[in-house]
């Protein structure tokens, strides 16, 4: 295991001021947006859209890393260049999803696993000879009626250990994310003590497996009362909860942390990304890895004339600024409210 290079990798992916694109939608959850907003999703049609992000201006001032799904690792610009080595020259990371989705849990009703970890070595062996030098794995905990149980949590907790220290024997930098959902009517505090135990049981894990952890990165969600609670988010108190949470339950020789969106709408995410790092000092480099926080205003944009692509690119170049002044603590929340109203109005 060539550690100074893992954590070389580590640190470039959560540098100041930067942060990772989450383009690793599945071809099922692209088409799924696409179907939003009219467009048909076809290979070539996923092909526009993530050349409009890949090169959009700003990009190479805001990008650290952008996370693949296999479709689009290999996939190419209309110049016929291959989008990670695009990327490479622009002195952004590639990365790949490597898990293959979601299972029942046998004999736990509402929890999942997730799968892939079979046929793990021989793509991460093809990955890392093609360019990635990172990879994410996403496992899902959900809060309901006595769930989420000590048993899903380590069972999943597992998959992810297993997954970064093979990561890691590739020279690969492994993304870990218990993604704690959004969805549901549970309490913020119910959230929090679920991510506690999570984060717990983890590292714990990833230590007896003998990952390298500052080699690792942390991908989590933030402490959120459930999407149907029908509680509002406070962006003081997820500030403050999800600082405490990571600060006595992530070691801070972790390589570093990323957020997930996990379907807060743009300005509800980088808002608390914001609040978050103005209760800094961090003990590790900390920024955005969203999806659809960033993405769903432009795809709306360009659905409008996916012929083109102008208006849509600068759209993800303003998003993009947005994420950036959220990891510095130097946020316009005003401006940003602002925006959000416009363009919501607008589209």
């Amino acid at each position: 295991m060539d550690t100074e290079k893992l954590e070389k990798t580590a640190k470039h992916l959560v540098q100041e001021g930067k942060g990772i694109l989450a383009a690793d939608e599945s071809n099922g959850s692209c088409a799924k947006r696409f179907d939003m907003v009219g467009i048909e999703c076809t290979d070539e049609s996923r092909r526009q859209y993530r050349q409009i992000l890949l090169t959009s201006p700003h990009a190479e001032k805001s990008l650290s890393g952008v996370i693949f799904y296999d479709e689009t690792f290999w996939q190419k610009t209309d110049e016929g260049e291959e989008f990670r080595e695009y990327l490479k020259s622009h002195d952004i990371l590639p990365g790949i999803k490597v898990d293959e989705g979601l299972i029942d849990l046998p004999g736990f009703p509402n929890e999942k696993l997730t799968k892939g970890l079979d046929s793990l070595p021989e793509r991460l062996e093809k990955y890392a000879a093609a360019g990635a030098v990172f990879a994410k794995w996403r496992s899902v905990i959900t809060i309901g009626k006595d769930i989420p149980t000590d048993e899903c949590i380590g069972a999943n907790t597992y998959v992810l250990a297993r997954y970064a220290r093979l990561c890691q024997d590739y020279g690969i930098v492994p993304i870990v994310e218990p993604e704690v959902l959004f969805e549901g009517d549970h309490s913020i505090d119910d959230c929090q003590s679920a991510m506690v135990r999570t984060f717990d049981i983890l590292f714990q894990t990833m230590r007896a497996f003998k990952v390298h952890l500052p080699g690792a990165i942390l991908k989590t969600g933030m402490v959120l009362p459930g999407k149907d609670s029908g509680v509002a988010i406070d962006h003081v108190d997820t500030a403050a909860r999800t600082v405490k949470v990571l600060h006595e339950h992530v070691p801070a020789e972790l390589g570093g942390v990323v957020f997930l969106s996990g379907g807060q709408t743009p300005t509800d995410a980088f808002i608390n990304l914001n609040r978050i790092k103005q209760q800094g000092p961090h003990p590790w480099g900390m920024t955005f890895s969203f999806s659809r926080a960033l993405q769903d205003p432009v795809l709306r944009a360009w659905a409008k004339d996916t012929s083109s692509t102008a208006e849509a690119k600068q759209l993800f170049a303003n998003q993009l600024k947005h994420a950036t002044a959220s990891t510095r603590g130097e946020l316009d929340e005003a401006k940003q409210l602002d925006d959000f109203v416009s363009h919501s109005q607008d589209l």
